[in-house]
């Protein structure tokens, strides 16, 4: 029998599903990002192999549709509703907190704001009828199915990791974005000064002057490769930039770029220097 309603289930039930359909979705974006990418890609906001988004649309998913199971077409029209907007909210929000977009629909055709599309949408509906027919009915009676002291076991300390992950995830994307800034600023500043060099050489200006402005050109070109630098150094930030490759900012363009190049060389000469590590260890055998 298929539970229905958001009284099916206590709140540890709820939060075991969510825990569950997070793992799955991660699960799911990690095996397809990886293989467009030809490599291994830890997908997701946080470290742990958790996916908020789709465990939040799972549970969206189940509190809207659940109730109307037995109309196969109504549940196909409310899972397109309801996670479209939570999609939209989500994305909207971690734009205008990180001045990031970590995905974007601007490609794709009926698209509102690069936050959701109309394939995206249409996609939530058939995940809709595949989760509420298929997925969860065995899922849901092994939730019921548990003792709750095994339960609580479980779900108290991921709990206390998770939301340990989440805030050092929350601060890393803070960072970022304040890292951003000030590189924005800094090449902002670069161009001015180029700007004012070309004025003094057009003009004829003393030397020293062009030298002056030349100099400190070179001094904020220095500091911006030290804060790329120090920045990739930061075990989280990499993490968070390999784990979206596709995400962008309208902001901080330029600055994002310039850290996944830097990101890119940072790991070919890590994996230079292993292989060199690993030569030099057959080589005295």
């Amino acid at each position: 029998m298929l539970s229905t309603g958001f009284a099916s289930y206590t709140a540890l039930q709820w939060l075991m599903l969510f825990y569950c359909y997070c793992f799955f979705g991660w699960c799911f974006e990690s095996a397809y990002v990886s293989l467009r990418q030809h490599r291994f890609v830890n997908r997701g906001f946080v470290r742990l192999p958790l996916l908020p988004i789709y465990g939040s649309g799972a549970l969206c998913i189940l509190i809207f549709c659940l109730p109307y199971h037995e109309n196969p077409l109504l549940v196909f029209v409310l899972g397109i509703i309801f996670p479209t907007i939570l999609e939209y909210a989500v994305g909207w929000s971690m734009e205008r907190l990180f001045k990031m977009t970590y995905w974007d629909y601007s490609s794709q055709k009926f698209n509102l704001n690069g936050y959701i599309c109309l394939s995206s949408s249409i996609a939530w509906g058939v995940l809709s009828m595949l989760l509420i027919y298929v997925i969860h009915p065995p899922i849901g009676r092994l939730i019921v199915s548990l003792p709750v002291i095994p339960s609580l076991c479980v779900v108290i300390p991921l709990t206390a990791v998770f939301a340990v992950d989440f805030v050092m995830a929350f601060r890393t994307a803070l960072n970022l974005r304040r890292i951003l800034e000030d590189l924005e600023q800094l090449r902002t500043q670069l161009d001015e000064l180029r700007v004012q060099i070309e004025l003094a050489q057009a003009e004829a200006r003393e030397q020293v002057e062009t030298l002056r402005l030349t100099a400190r050109s070179e001094m904020l070109r220095r500091q911006m490769q030290r804060r790329v630098s120090n920045m990739i150094r930061h075990y989280h930030i990499r993490a968070l930039l390999r784990a979206h490759p596709t995400a962008s900012s309208h902001l901080f363009a330029d600055p994002l770029r310039a850290a996944r190049e830097r990101s890119l060389a940072f790991r070919r000469s890590v994996e230079k220097a292993v292989e060199a590590v690993e030569e030099a260890r057959d080589w005295t055998r």
